[in-house]
């Protein structure tokens, strides 16, 4: 599957304590992100569209985790993602 940030998202990020807050002015919405949903949302941002290549740029940010775990974790991320309005599929 293939997937895109939605027209209207536009992302602005903080880091702290070891979590991301995400304001998106698109949405006027404010999510506090652990590191798989942020790194999600980063790589999406950074052009990556297919589960493939958002799972790689993922695992790879976050420093090789459990791989499986990873991609279950990845497919609930774009799930939320997408029904708040944040993400949507680019087919």
């Amino acid at each position: 599957m293939q997937w895109r940030l939605s027209r209207q998202t536009s992302l602005h990020w903080l880091h702290f304590d070891g979590a991301w807050c995400v304001f998106d002015e698109g949405s006027s919405q404010t999510l506090v992100a652990d590191p798989v949903l942020a790194g999600t949302l980063m790589a999406l941002e950074s052009g990556c569209q297919t589960d493939e290549d958002i799972e790689q740029q993922v695992f790879e940010d976050l420093g090789n985790p459990h791989r499986p775990t990873l991609q279950t974790q990845i497919h609930d991320a774009l799930s939320f993602l997408d029904s708040l309005g944040l993400v949507e599929s680019a087919l």
